[in-house]
C-alpha cells in the first residue's frame, strides 16, 4: 500500500513539474512570437545611442555683407538620460567638474525626463581641463559625454550688442509656448535684440546620429545619421563700420565731457537713411559683450551686468525717454505756424526772461538775445519766444502735434521693449497725478521740459519729418532674410509710416531755422568748415536734479537729405557741447566713406 501511495505522490508532483515546464515553453514561445521585436529593440538600444545633432543658427550680416554673427564649433560636456544610471553617484563627481551645484544638474534631469535620448547640456563651451577630467573619470560617469556643438559668436563682441541682442537658455514660460514647435527644456533660444525678434528665421532644425557604443560606452561606429539643418540668415540695415565710428565716438565723449565736470552717465547715437527708415546706426552706451551669454553666463557676469546703474543690457535707444528739450521747438514752430499764431515776419523781444502772472521764467541768456524772427529763435534757441508761443498754443493743441510728430507712441520698429514716451494733455494729468494743469506747465511744455518725455529714435524721427517735408519711415534693421545657401528668400520695403500735412511755407521756415543753427547759431562753431551743410537743432534737457542731458539732432546735406542724426549723452551738459561734437564725427564717416566710394 505504502508503494502504491508512493508512486501516487510522484505522478501528482512529475504533473506538476511538466504543467510548470509546458507555462515555460508557452511563455517562451509568446515573447519570441509576439514580444520579439520589442525585445530586440530594446537589446539594440542597449548598444545603440541615439544622439540629437544640434543645428547652427543663421549668420547675421551688416549690410555690405560683413559677418557680424555666427556659430563657432565647441565641446559640450552632457547627459544623456537613458544612460544615466549611476546618478546617485555620479551626480556629485560631474558637479565637481563642471564647478555647478548638484541640485542645478537634478532639475536639468527633470526638466529633460520627457526626452531621454536628447542630450542634457550641462556645460557647453567647456575648457580642455574640464573635458580631460570627464573623460579620466568616464567609468564613474555613465551616460555623459563629450559631444561637439556649435556656439553663438558674436564677431565684433560689444558692437550693436543691445540691436543683435544674445541667446540663452529657454525658461518654462518660452519652452510652453514652443514646445509644439519642437523645442525641449534644455533648447538656447534668442533673449533679447534681433536673436529674440527673429528667432522663428534664425533657428535651424535639429539632426540626429545612431552610434554603435561597446559597454563602457565608447563609440564604436556610426550607424545612422540625420544631418541638422542651419538656420535662415539676415541682412541687417547697420553698416557696421559706421557704428562702430558712432560707438567710439560717444564712449569718447563721456570721457571728454567728465573732463568738464558732467555725469556722462551714457547715451544714444541714431542715423537714419531719410528715403527708407533704414537704421545704418542704432548705438546705446554703455555696451555688453554677447558672447558672456553663448555658452550659458554665469551668476558672477549676470549680476554684474544687472546691478550696473548704467544699465548696459538696457537699448537706451528705444527703451529709455527723456525730455526732449529745445529739439522740440521745431512742433512748437510747427504748431504756432500751423495754427496762424505767429508768421515768418512777426519779431519778438528776447529780454532774457518770460513774464507770466507775475513769475518769471528765465531762458538760457540772462541777458537776452535782443530782437527775433522765428527763424532767429530757431537759430539761437531762445526760450523766451517759444514760451510765447506755448501760451498762444495751449497744451492740449501742442500735444495735439506732438502725436502727430509721433511722439506719445511706438514707432513699431522690430525690436522688444520700445517706449512710448509723454505727451501731456491737462486731462492726463488729472487721470496721472489727480491735478489741475497750470498755465507755467504749458511754456515750459512749449521749450520741451516739463512732463514731456520721448526716445531717441522718437527724436530722431522728427527729423525724418522735416527733412522729408512730413514723410516719414516706418525705422526697419532686417533688409532681407538669406537661406543657408545665399539665396534671398525674403525681401523687405520701406514702409511710409505716416504723412505730416504743413504748408511749403512753414516746412521752408523751419528749414531755414535749422540750417541756421549749424552756419551761424548755437551749433555754428562745432560744424564751422564742414561739407556738406548740415540742418540741425541743439537741445539742452534741465534732468530735474541739476544735471542736463544733452541733444543734437539734424540730417544732412541740408539741400538734398540723405541721412538723419540724433545723438543724446546722459547728463552731458549742454547739447552743443557734448552732442553735437559726436553727431560731426559720424557724419565725417559717413560722408568720408562715400567721398572713397566715388
Amino acid at each position: 500500500m505504502w508503494i502504491i501511495e508512493k508512486m501516487h505522490r510522484i505522478n501528482i508532483i512529475a504533473g506538476i513539474i511538466m504543467g510548470i515546464m509546458m507555462l515555460l515553453i508557452v511563455r517562451l514561445g509568446w515573447m519570441q512570437l509576439v514580444n520579439g521585436p520589442q525585445y530586440k529593440k530594446i537589446a539594440e538600444e542597449n548598444r545603440i545611442r541615439q544622439i540629437t545633432a544640434q543645428a547652427p543658427r543663421g549668420n547675421i550680416y551688416d549690410r555690405n555683407g560683413a559677418l557680424l554673427v555666427s556659430n563657432k564649433p565647441s565641446f559640450a560636456i552632457s547627459i544623456i538620460p537613458s544612460e544615466y544610471s549611476n546618478a546617485y553617484n555620479a551626480t556629485p563627481i560631474l558637479a565637481n567638474i563642471i564647478q555647478v551645484k548638484p541640485e542645478e544638474i537634478e532639475k536639468m534631469l527633470k526638466d529633460g525626463e520627457e526626452f531621454i535620448y536628447t542630450p542634457i547640456r550641462l556645460k557647453r563651451d567647456a575648457d580642455p581641463m574640464a573635458i580631460a577630467k570627464i573623460k579620466e573619470h568616464k567609468y564613474y560617469l555613465p551616460g555623459v559625454v563629450v559631444e561637439a556643438i556649435p556656439v553663438r559668436s558674436y564677431v565684433y563682441k560689444e558692437l550693436a550688442s543691445q540691436v543683435i541682442g544674445f541667446v540663452g537658455s529657454i525658461n518654462e514660460e518660452e519652452y510652453a509656448k514652443r514646445k509644439s514647435q519642437g523645442y525641449n527644456p534644455n533648447d538656447f533660444i534668442g533673449k533679447d535684440g534681433l536673436e529674440r525678434e527673429w528667432e522663428d528665421v534664425l533657428r535651424g532644425v535639429d539632426g540626429g546620429l545612431q552610434v554603435e557604443v561597446n559597454a563602457e560606452g565608447e563609440e564604436v561606429q556610426m550607424m545612422g545619421d540625420k544631418p541638422a539643418k542651419a538656420g535662415n540668415g539676415l541682412v541687417v540695415t547697420l553698416d557696421a563700420n559706421l557704428q562702430k565710428t558712432a560707438e567710439e565716438a560717444l564712449a569718447n565723449q563721456m570721457i571728454e565731457s567728465q573732463k568738464i565736470g558732467e555725469p556722462a552717465k551714457g547715451g544714444s547715437a541714431i542715423v537714419l537713411d531719410v528715403h527708407t527708415g533704414a537704421v545704418l546706426v542704432m548705438a546705446s552706451h554703455p555696451r555688453f559683450d554677447p558672447n558672456v551669454f553663448a555658452s550659458g553666463i554665469s551668476s558672477l557676469n549676470w549680476n554684474k551686468l544687472i546691478n550696473d546703474s548704467a544699465n548696459p543690457l538696457t537699448n537706451k535707444s528705444i527703451q529709455s525717454t527723456y525730455p526732449p528739450g529745445s529739439v522740440f521747438k521745431i512742433v512748437t514752430t510747427a504748431a504756432a505756424l500751423d495754427l496762424g499764431y505767429v508768421t515768418g515776419t512777426e519779431v519778438f523781444d528776447d529780454k532774457g526772461f518770460y513774464l507770466l502772472d507775475g513769475w518769471k521764467f528765465y531762458g538760457w541768456e540772462p541777458k537776452g538775445l535782443g530782437k527775433l524772427t522765428v527763424v532767429d529763435a530757431i537759430c539761437w534757441s531762445s526760450d523766451p519766444v517759444f514760451y510765447e508761443l506755448g501760451r498762444r498754443i495751449g497744451v492740449d493743441q501742442l500735444a495735439s502735434y506732438g502725436l502727430t510728430f509721433g511722439f506719445g507712441q511706438q514707432t513699431g520698429i522690430k525690436l522688444q521693449g520700445e517706449e512710448k514716451g509723454v505727451v501731456p494733455t491737462e486731462d492726463w494729468k488729472k487721470i496721472t497725478y489727480g491735478e489741475e494743469w497750470y498755465p507755467g506747465e504749458t511754456i515750459i511744455a512749449a521749450i520741451g521740459q516739463g512732463y514731456y518725455l520721448v526716445t531717441p529714435l522718437q527724436q530722431a524721427m522728427l527729423l525724418m519729418a522735416v527733412a522729408n517735408n512730413g514723410v516719414v519711415y516706418r525705422p526697419m534693421l532686417v533688409d532681407k532674410v538669406l537661406t543657408t545657401e545665399g539665396n534671398i528668400l525674403e525681401k523687405y520695403n520701406p514702409e511710409i509710416l505716416r504723412k505730416i500735412y504743413l504748408s511749403d511755407e512753414t516746412w521752408k521756415i523751419i528749414k531755414t531755422g535749422l540750417v541756421s543753427v549749424t552756419t551761424e547759431g548755437t551749433a555754428s562753431s562745432i560744424f564751422k568748415g564742414f561739407s556738406p551743410t548740415v540742418a540741425g537743432k541743439t537741445g539742452s534737457a534741465e534732468t530735474g536734479t541739476g544735471t542736463v542731458h544733452s541733444w543734437f539732432s539734424c540730417y544732412a546735406p541740408a539741400e538734398n537729405p540723405e541721412v538723419v542724426v540724433s545723438v543724446l549723452v546722459e547728463e552731458g551738459g549742454d547739447g552743443s557741447v557734448s552732442a553735437a561734437p559726436v553727431v560731426r564725427k559720424i557724419l565725417e564717416a559717413y560722408f568720408g566713406d562715400k567721398k572713397i566710394i566715388r
